[in-house]
Formats: C-alpha cells, structure tokens, sequence
C-alpha cells in the first residue's frame, strides 16, 4: 500500500471501535427483549423497554454532537464506553423487569455520545475523501450487525440469557481504555475554507432534506419495531434464538453488501431513485413478515428489510453530513437523533397495536412505508415541475 493510502492509525481504531460497539449492540439488542420476556415482561412493557431508548437517542445525540464540537471528542468516547460499562453490568444484576427501562436509558445515553462523536472524528479525519471514509464505516458497523445477534443468540441457547451481557461488559471496559490511546481529536478551528464553501454551495435542497429526513424515520422506526419486539414474537412462534439470530445475520449481510454497492447504486438510480425504492422495499419487508410463520420465509423477509435500509441509510446519511459539512458533530448529531426518534416512536407504537394482534406492528410498518413513498414521490413530482417551469422561463 503506498504512503498516499495509508490510513492512520487512529482511524483504524476509529472502524474498529464502530464495529465492536455496533457488535455489542447487536448482542444485548438481541438480549433484552428475550430475558425481559423470561422475566415476564408484556409486550407492551416491551415496547416501552425499546422504547425508552429511542426517546433518549431521540435528542441527546444531538446535545452530544453539538458539544463535541465544542469540547475534546476523546473525552465523549471514552465517557460513552464507561457508561456503556455501567449498563452491562446492571443488566447481569437485574430480576425485575420493569427497572430494565432505566437500565435502557443508560445504555442508549451511551450510546447517544458514542456515535456522533465517532462519525465527526471520521468525517474530521477524511475531509477530501467523505464518501470513501462513510463507505467504510458503514461496513464496518453494518458488517457488526452480521455476527452481533448471531453471537448473542448462540450465546443465550448455549450458555444462559446473561451471557451476552458478561461479553458486552468485558468489551466495552477494554473500549473505554484503549480510546485514551488511539484517539486523535482534529483541532476545533472552524473550517473556512474553499473546499467547505463549495460543499456548502453543493449541498441538497429542501425536499432532498425532506426526502433524507423522511427515510431516517421510516428505516429507524421498522428497526426500532424489529429489534424491540421480533425476538419475543418469533419466540412465542416456537423459533429459537439460535435461529432468530440466523434472521438477524441475514439483515445485517444484505445492509453490509448494500452499503459496498450503495454509490454504484445511486449512480445508476440518483438518490432520488434510493429514497423512493428503499421506502417500497421496506414496505414489501413488513408486509411479509406479517404474513410469515417459518425461519426460512422470515429469513427471506430480513434480507429484503437489510437491502431496503442498507439503500435508505446510504443516500440519507451522505445528504446530512453534505449539508452542515463545516460543523460535522452538529450534523452527526442530527442525523442520529432523527434515528433515535424513530427508534422511540416504532417500539411504542409498535408495542400498542401488538397487544390486539401479534403481527400488528408489521402491518403498520407496510403501510408507514406507503405512507412515506407517497411523500418522496409527491416531493419528486414537485421538483421536477419546478425544474420545467424554469426551464421554460
């Protein structure tokens, strides 16, 4: 590899770090839900679980973003992974359901600094290259999400419902003292530069905004609905963890070889095209896991949903850093709270309707995402007929 493509060091924890957090994620986002259901939990207390999470990373994301551009990023990594730390290990020590709620709070506040402040370090650190360096992070947290749940689930049918916990623990400590090492924060100068003028003049319009926005609700509020409330549904379907693991590893494959594709895939289809077939996509996913009963037809469903959300991530998180390029924490913040909102609103919702029908939640992911095609669309059709008005003129 020549020196011109040399990757620093302290990037390379930087991908790391993404990949071992998303891991464990997976790991205890698998977890929860099925120990909360050993524990007795109701499936509405489920979805509050779930999402008590979403309602924090609905917001502080962006507090945390905000202040990393303000304050020593290093600092926000490490703090996040001692918290997170924390969280493990109330979560080895709890036997009542209902406290899993507070301890949902704590893991998600952790992981409501982490991020942010990791995808401003990654922008921060590949100014001239920003869709090479977001192709790479998203691999490599979207290639976590392929052994994450699969590790918790073998770990739950292996061992016991705690395990995955232990592992998460042991992880997150180790994080925690190899960030004071390997992080490099970038000076916190505002950038006023050429380069970030042009971005800048470059940046979306509105409805390209409104149309990103639009797709982080859709795609973070159906995870939300999956990860909070699918592992007790296929469950109580008499499926193993083992194999709602297996589901898991498919959705996070397809998202994975979606992000490797995810620019070829606007280059032939725009970001317009990304919007519109990721929110269809999306809409077919939830349709079929209503109607679904099997391992293997549920494992079809999550390689549709992984495929639908890789092509949604892609095109909306590359719109959000264009736009705020000259403050990344700001940006990363914002485009992680749009996330965590979804990830509050899918579960509760979510968790209402299941307590009159168990594949209700589905359903209402389908037609959320008709609901949000027929949004794009109607922005794309008021794009193009501004653009023929003003061609005319």
């Amino acid at each position: 590899m020549s020196r011109g493509k040399h990757i620093p060091v302290s990037l390379q924890f930087l991908f790391v770090a993404a990949f071992l957090v998303q891991m464990i994620t997976g790991v205890v986002g698998i977890t929860v839900p099925i120990y909360a259901d050993s524990l007795g939990a109701s499936p509405f207390l489920l979805g509050v679980i779930g999402a008590a999470g979403g309602l924090i990373y609905s917001f502080m994301p962006l507090v945390s973003g905000i202040l990393s551009d303000k304050f020593t990023r290093k600092a926000f990594i490490s703090a996040s992974m001692a918290s997170y730390t924390s969280a493990c290990l109330l979560y080895i020590l709890s036997e009542e359901p209902s406290s899993l709620i507070f301890i949902k709070i704590i893991e998600w506040l952790s992981i409501a600094a982490f991020w942010p402040t990791l995808e401003a370090l990654i922008a921060d650190s590949s100014e001239e290259r920003l869709e090479e360096a977001l192709k790479k992070f998203n691999i490599a947290w979207g290639s976590a999400m392929v052994i994450g749940p699969t590790i918790g689930g073998a770990m739950i049918s292996g061992y016991s419902v705690k395990a995955p916990f232990f592992l998460s623990f042991v992880i997150t400590f180790l994080l925690g003292l190899l960030s004071l090492v390997f992080v490099k924060g970038p000076s916190r100068e505002p950038r006023k530069t050429a380069k970030t003028s042009q971005v800048m003049k470059n940046s979306p319009s509105q409805d390209s905004i409104l149309n990103a926005l639009s797709s982080i609700f859709l795609f973070s509020s159906l995870i939300g609905i999956v990860t909070s409330l699918f592992p007790a549904y296929a469950t109580s379907l008499g499926i193993p963890a083992y194999e709602v693991g297996l589901m898991m590893f498919a959705f996070g494959a397809a998202r994975t070889v979606t992000f490797y594709k995810a620019y070829r895939i606007e280059a032939k289809v725009q970001k317009m095209g990304m919007f519109l077939g990721g929110s269809l996509v999306l809409a077919l996913g939830s349709f079929l896991v209503a109607n679904s009963y099997t391992t293997p037809v549920f494992t079809a469903c999550f390689l549709i949903f992984g495929f639908g959300t890789g092509i949604s991530y892609a095109a909306s998180i590359s719109h959000i850093l264009r736009r705020w390029g000259s403050s990344r924490g700001y940006a990363a913040g914002l485009f992680e709270s749009l996330v965590g909102t979804g990830y509050f609103v899918g579960p509760l919702i979510g968790g209402i309707v299941s307590e009159y029908s168990s594949n209700a939640p589905y359903l209402l992911g389908s037609l959320l995402s008709i609901v949000i095609f027929a949004f794009q669309l109607a922005l794309s059709m008021r794009r193009d007929f501004k653009f023929r008005i003003s061609d005319k003129s």
